[in-house]
Order: structure tokens, then C-alpha cells, then sequence
């Protein structure tokens, strides 16, 4: 079978003249991935256990091809290659059906190495340029190309999964799977020596299908939740195919990752659930800025008080969990820090001891996929500390030049590949293959070990593109192809009007194109959306904001991204000063520390009504917004907070779940407690809503003082209302514009959130209802 990549649209141009060179290439084939066979036993075919030399019964196993055929299908009337495995010297491309597809097949007599990442780039029509379709990515002399992966055909079998079909009994909660996998021999036609099959960890029964070279794996009585067929296979020759883990959910309804709705936990500020591991660094490091003893545990009990179902978030970030750093380092503002937020780890797979190691990890993510809540963990892809295991053992895979906005010539955009964000802190280098190769398999591990559901990625702007791309193609091949996707969500920090030139045509003129630059099927799923946060969530938070402004920035979202990408709308993140300080306009919400001077005080809890207002119009905003919603937490209690690392305040926790309270406040006010249920009832109307989740937005009312915004899915015959009031209150105000084809076959408006009335009935018309608002309020409301 030969492997097609098929090109589609230009997303980076670049003249003949920044072809790279040629320079010798690395071998970055598969086998340079870490796997873990351990545990795995025999399916259902003659009884060969691990002894390769028994040949797996008489079967037609079709072997794998050496060849890849690239395709280019937009456009054009003169098409070639040229990559790295023939010193970048064009090969035209042609187009054998006169339809404009143009297509080119190489093999090992056109310089191919099996199992080595190739660079190459197209030149249409004179032009160079990267294929966006390739699942890879390469940087060679210097310049960002195009890749693909050589099939490592004499290397062993190939396993090829396929989505795995699903039933589910809601009267048992359980359900049934069915997987159907193919199995190819290497290309030297060595006969398949042994397939097996694991469910969780316990041997399961295959099927051979000895026409077809593959197998049918029947699993029944499988409770709710995720479950992971693994599937391993070696040759008579006892060469192992690279392994594959069919991921798979047992649930009522298929999950989209339009359904999420996103909290993000700072491990170590939310939850101590052991203190027995609790270890301060102390002395000098100021408690602010030091371990507080929150833990995975901690985090456990919690969702198994049903917190979060409660608020109404199915989806967790967690901090990085890496182990960190020991001791202090110095930050930019000159105070002493402990590695208490995970972003100095000093080790490639081990959890943090504070946080409770990998087996509180584990058990913290096994319970959440019993709730159906899923887990994405932050994934440090720029920087290690310099106690890091791999800059101790390998300091070649690291850059340790000059630190990003302190020296000269150094600014963050001037320099942002290869600048250190503290001098302690090696900056990874993706172009050296072995670095790539060791942390690519790091975040296989995470998946594999722990079940997590994806990646928050860090720092998206300071790392290479392959590092994104060539990651994305590993966890792609290794654990989707049971049908179960990964998200992959980036952090890249820039506002609507910042732009980079990284050279060689990788250039983005705004925040909006340089964020769609990673996002694609086989980059990230989506990134956090900075210029649509930078642009509203002052004036959103403390009102100040119109809403016209407010549906210019989400006319924005729907129309200056990609469409595929399913970005996360925040207001306030780790990084940020709290939002409940900046809507009560408190004097000291930029301080960090209290010193002296305007910051003799941090900024402490309001008790002012208005606002609380205001961050509840705000958050009913933010969930009737598209995309993925996302909560820091404490943000849903009015936490208040300056600076960081004031902005990362230990939770607030009373009542039954008081003894996880970290020496804080451990009560609340009324009005935080009224905030939490109106966040959490938005939250909740927002899941119990086809509409608002994956349907079309449609505005009514834009004007600076009311937002009426309509969410329709034909699919789901359901309609739901949002209403925001800047200013008085308003008594059966007609709104139109709700005409049958958006309110389907709703004949009331029921009131899920906040406070107000919308009436459809009798003598108003197709088109028309009565919206009845009190002064500054919110609301949502369904359609029945």
C-alpha cells in the first residue's frame, strides 16, 4: 500500500532563492520512539505466544509498500518537488488524468531512506512552497519544509486500525465494541509471526481473518468510560510493528470537542488532599511564590464531591505535573521563586512527589473518564531547567543563548526560537533530531501512561512548527485511530495587531494569521485566543465595554480564523491579573507583593453589588460565545488577585470540602456564592444545548446597552436566547428576528440562567417575543 499525501491549500510562500541547502538528514523514523510492549498477550489465532518463529497460521498478509505518492490538487499548470533526497533538485510532477491533480510517486531508487523524515517543498508555477497538507514538518539550512515519513518498510509489520463501533445500554451504563485490524508484513514478505490484543491492560480474544490478513476483536460488558484496545504484532524474523492503542469511549452520546467546557487547575494552588507531602522550600522564597501543598489528590476529592459536574465543566487542564526543579531561582522582578506552578521540570516523566506522583496522576484521570470529564495536561514543549535530566545528559539538545527581553538584541519577537525566558532555563532545540525523537516519546508516554485526553501546549511561538506537526502525526498514528481524537489546544501569546517574520516566507502579519499558522488537521486542534481576549476582557469585565465593541470581537472569531480551528475563549488565565479585581477597579491589581508605596496592600475581596454584575454578564457572555469556554479557577467565586504570583491565590474551599483549604479563607461571602450558581448554571445550560454548543449564532439586538444573540442547530430542532442589559431595566421590550427557521418548533422560552422572562406566544407574531431584563442583568433561555 503506498502512502498518499495530498496537498490543498498554500499557507506559506517562498522564493527560489531561501530553498534550503542541502545538508545531511538524520534518521527520524519510527523506531526512534519510545514503546512499552510490557503486558501484552496472545489473541486468538494458532498458539504462537512470543516464540516468533511459529508463522501466525496460513493468512494473506499484504506487504508494505517503500513507496510515497505526493498530490497537488489546487491549482496551477506546472507542479515539481524537490527535497533533501535528492539535494533539492526539482522533479516535475505531472498530471496523468488532465484533471489538475498532479502527482509524483518516489521510491528507494529516487533517494528514499526507509524510516527517514524527508524535507521537501513544491514549486507551483515557479513558486516554493510548503505543502499544508504534509503531516510533517522539517527544518533543513535553515528553513522551515514540508515532510514526509519514508515507510520504515523492511523494518517489521504494520498495524492499521480502524474507528472502533460502539453500542451503549443506558439502563446498565455499559455497552459493546467492535475492532476491525489489519496487519501488514514488511516488505520483504517475512510471514506474521504473532498479533495481540489487550483491553485495559487484560488479554483479549482476536479473530483471524486469514483472507483478509487481519482480525475482528468483539468486546462486550464494558462499563462507561475509556477504554484502550492495544494491539502489538512481530514477524517470524521477531521484528515488532510499531505499536498501536485503539482508544475508544463507551458513552451515551459521541463526544465533540465542541462540547467542551474548560477549567484549568494550578495543581499546586487548588487542593491539598495529603499534606504529608506538603515540602516548602521556605527561606527565601516569600509564600507567594512558594510550594502551598496543593495535589492530585486534592484535586480528586473534589471531583468526587461532583464540583465540577456541578459547574458544569466536563474538560481539566492540569498544570504541568513534571517533576520540578529543587530549590529557588531568582524571577524578572528580582524575588526568589519555587517551581510550585510546574514550568521547571527536571525530569521527562516523572510527576512531581508534592503532587502525589504518578499514581495519584493516574487515579485522578481514571475517575474523571468514570464522570466523563476529560483531562488535558500542560506540556512544556520550549524550555527544561537547567537540573534537567536531559541538559545534564545531553546539552547539545539545547540552546543557552541569551534571555528573551533582557539582552541586547534579544526581544521576544526578535528572537523567539532560540531566546531563554530565564538563564536557568535551557531553551529545547526541535531541529536536532535526537531532541525531537525524546520528546515526541515524552508525550506519547504522558498518553499511554496516564490516559490523558490531549495537550495544552506552552509556548507555541517559541518552538519550531515541528514540533507541533511531527508530535501531532505520532499521537495521531499511535492512539486515534480507534476513532478517539486528541485535542491539541497552543498557547500563543500575541494581540491583534503583532506580527513575526521567522524567515524563509514563514510570515504572519497579525495575531489572527499567527495563531491560524499551527492549526490545521495535522497541527493543533485550536489555541487559546488571545487577540479576541486582549481586545475584550478589560472592558467586558468592568463594563466599560458596548456591545456593539463586543460583537465586532466575535464577528472577528468567526470570520478572521480558519474555520476548522475550535479555539478557547477565556477571560482571565494563570497569566493575567484576576478579573474579579479588575472589574472592582482596585488600586493594587497590578501589584505582586505588598511593599510599600501603591502596593502597601493587595487587592482584596469587593463586597460593591454592581460588581458582581458585571463579571455575571461577563461570564454569560463568554458561554454564548463560539468555541470552547474556558474557567481559571477561583474566577467562578470572584477571587481577587494582582500580579503574579498573587494571581494564583490558594481555592477558597468551605463546608464539606473545608479540610482541602490551604491556610486561606475558607469562607465565602454571599455574593460569591450567588456568582458561582449564576457561572454554573450558564455553564450548564450551555451543555444542555445543541444549539449553543455546535449550532449557528444568530444576533438580534446589538446595541451598546442590550445583546440579545439567538443559537439555532437544525440538526437538533433547539433554539436557545442569550440577553445581556447594560444600564436600566427593560419590561416586555419586542425582540425580533427569532423567525421559525431559527426557534424550530419551540413554542416557549424557559429561563436555564439568570433572571428575566422572554414570552413567545399568541398575537406576536412568527418572528417576535417579549424580553423582560432587570437592570445590568443576564439571562439564558431554551426553547421548548
Amino acid at each position: 500500500m503506498r502512502r498518499t499525501l495530498l496537498a490543498a491549500v498554500l499557507l506559506l510562500a517562498v522564493a527560489p532563492g531561501c530553498t534550503p541547502a542541502p545538508t545531511p538528514s538524520a534518521d527520524a523514523g519510527p523506531d526512534a520512539f519510545v514503546r512499552s510492549d510490557a503486558g501484552l498477550v496472545h489473541d486468538g489465532g494458532p498458539d504462537t505466544g512470543s516464540d516468533a518463529s511459529s508463522p501466525l497460521g496460513p493468512a494473506t498478509w499484504a506487504a508494505r509498500s517503500c513507496d510515497v505518492t505526493l498530490r497537488w490538487t489546487r491549482g496551477g499548470t506546472a507542479v515539481s518537488v524537490a527535497g533533501d533526497f535528492d539535494a533539492w533538485a526539482p522533479r516535475p510532477m505531472t498530471d496523468p488524468h488532465g484533471d489538475g491533480t498532479f502527482e509524483i510517486t518516489l521510491g528507494a531508487s529516487d533517494g528514499l531512506v526507509p524510516g527517514q523524515l524527508h524535507a521537501y517543498k513544491l514549486i507551483v508555477d515557479g513558486t516554493w512552497v510548503v505543502d499544508p497538507d504534509a503531516a510533517y514538518r522539517k527544518y533543513d539550512g535553515g528553513c522551515l519544509n514540508s515532510a514526509f515519513l519514508a515507510p520504515a518498510c523492511d523494518a517489521g509489520p504494520e498495524i492499521l486500525g480502524a474507528p472502533v463501533t460502539t453500542t451503549y445500554d443506558p439502563t446498565t451504563t455499559h455497552g459493546t465494541a467492535h475492532a476491525h485490524v489489519v496487519v501488514h508484513n514488511a516488505h520483504d514478505a517475512a510471514t506474521i509471526g504473532s498479533v495481540t490484543f489487550s483491553l485495559d491492560g487484560a488479554p483479549v480474544t482476536g479473530t483471524l481473518l486469514p483472507d483478509e490478513g487481519a482480525f475482528d476483536v468483539a468486546m462486550t460488558d464494558l462499563p462507561r468510560g475509556r477504554h484502550v484496545l492495544a494491539v502489538r504484532a512481530t514477524d517470524v524474523m521477531a521484528r515488532a510493528a510499531e505499536p498501536v492503542d485503539l482508544v475508544f469511549w463507551i458513552e451515551e452520546h459521541a463526544w465533540s470537542w465542541r462540547d467542551a467546557s474548560m477549567y484549568m487547575i494550578v495543581v499546586d494552588r487548588f487542593a491539598n488532599g495529603q499534606t504529608s507531602s506538603d515540602m516548602p522550600v521556605g527561606a527565601p522564597v516569600q509564600r507567594a511564590a512558594d510550594f502551598h501543598g496543593g495535589d492530585l489528590q486534592g484535586v480528586l476529592a473534589v471531583m468526587q464531591s461532583g464540583y465540577f459536574e456541578s459547574l458544569g465543566v466536563n474538560t481539566l487542564w492540569l498544570s504541568p505535573t513534571n517533576q520540578q526543579a529543587t530549590g529557588h531561582y531568582p524571577g524578572t522582578d528580582g524575588m526568589e521563586y519555587a517551581g510550585y506552578h510546574g514550568y521547571w521540570p527536571s525530569r521527562g516523566r516523572d510527576v512531581e512527589p508534592r503532587f502525589g506522583g504518578g499514581d495519584a496522576l493516574r487515579a485522578l484521570v481514571d475517575e474523571a473518564h468514570r464522570r466523563g470529564i476529560r483531562v488535558l495536561l500542560d506540556l512544556i514543549n520550549n524550555q527544561v531547567h537547567q537540573q534537567h535530566e536531559y541538559y545534564v545528559g545531553h546539552p547539545e539538545w539545547f540552546r543557552t543563548g541569551c534571555v528573551c527581553g533582557q539582552d541586547p538584541g534579544c526581544g521576544w519577537s526578535e528572537r523567539p526560537l532560540d531566546c531563554l525566558f530565564a538563564s536557568y532555563l535551557p531553551d529545547i532545540n526541535w531541529r536536532v533530531p535526537e531532541t525531537e525523537h525524546q520528546f515526541i516519546a515524552d508525550a506519547v508516554n504522558w498518553i499511554e501512561a496516564y490516559g490523558l485526553d490531549g495537550f495544552r501546549v506552552d509556548a507555541v511561538k517559541h518552538v519550531e512548527p515541528n514540533a507541533v506537526y511531527d508530535m501531532r502525526a505520532e499521537l495521531t498514528r499511535r492512539f486515534e485511530q480507534g476513532g478517539t481524537h486528541l485535542y491539541m489546544v497552543g498557547e500563543t501569546a500575541v494581540g491583534e495587531f503583532d506580527a513575526i517574520d521567522y524567515g524563509c516566507g514563514q510570515t504572519y502579519g497579525n495575531g489572527y494569521d499567527w495563531i491560524d499558522a499551527y492549526v490545521g488537521p495535522h497541527a493543533l486542534d485550536g489555541q487559546f485566543d488571545f487577540p479576541s481576549s486582549h481586545r475584550m476582557e478589560y472592558g467586558l469585565v468592568t463594563g466599560t465595554m458596548g456591545y456593539v465593541a463586543l460583537e465586532g470581537v466575535v464577528h472577528d472569531m468567526e470570520t478572521r480564523y480558519r474555520p476548522e480551528g475550535l479555539h478557547v475563549r477565556f477571560l482571565g488565565t494563570h497569566d493575567t491579573n484576576r478579573i474579579a479585581s479588575q472589574a472592582a477597579f482596585d488600586g493594587a491589581v497590578d501589584c505582586r507583593w505588598p511593599g510599600g508605596g501603591a502596593c502597601s496592600a493587595l487587592p482584596g475581596t469587593s463586597a460593591d453589588p454592581a460588581v458582581f454584575h458585571r463579571l455575571a454578564r461577563a461570564f454569560t457572555a463568554l458561554y454564548a460565545m463560539p468555541g470552547i469556554p474556558f474557567l481559571y479557577y477561583g474566577d467562578e467565586i470572584a477571587m481577587p488577585g494582582g500580579n503574579d504570583p498573587d494571581n494564583r491565590r490558594d481555592m477558597i474551599w468551605e463546608g464539606a470540602l473545608s479540610s482541602l483549604a490551604m491556610g486561606g479563607a475558607t469562607t465565602m461571602s454571599a455574593a460569591q456564592r450567588e456568582l458561582h450558581d449564576h457561572v454554573a448554571a450558564v455553564a450548564r445550560a450551555r451543555l444542555g444545548s445543541a444549539a449553543m454548543r455546535r449550532g449557528r449564532r444568530v444576533p438580534l439586538v446589538v446595541t451598546d446597552d442590550l445583546y440579545v444573540v439567538a443559537w439555532t442547530s437544525e440538526a437538533d430542532d433547539d433554539v436557545a436566547v442569550v440577553a445581556l442589559r447594560r444600564g436600566a431595566a427593560i419590561t416586555n421590550q419586542p425582540i425580533d428576528g427569532l423567525v421559525s427557521t431559527i426557534r424550530g418548533s419551540a413554542t416557549h422560552l424557559d429561563l436555564v440562567a439568570g433572571s428575566g422572562t422572554a414570552t413567545l406566544g399568541t398575537g406576536l407574531g412568527a418572528s417576535r417575543f417579549l424580553l423582560t431584563l432587570p437592570a445590568e442583568g443576564s439571562a439564558v433561555f431554551v426553547g421548548r
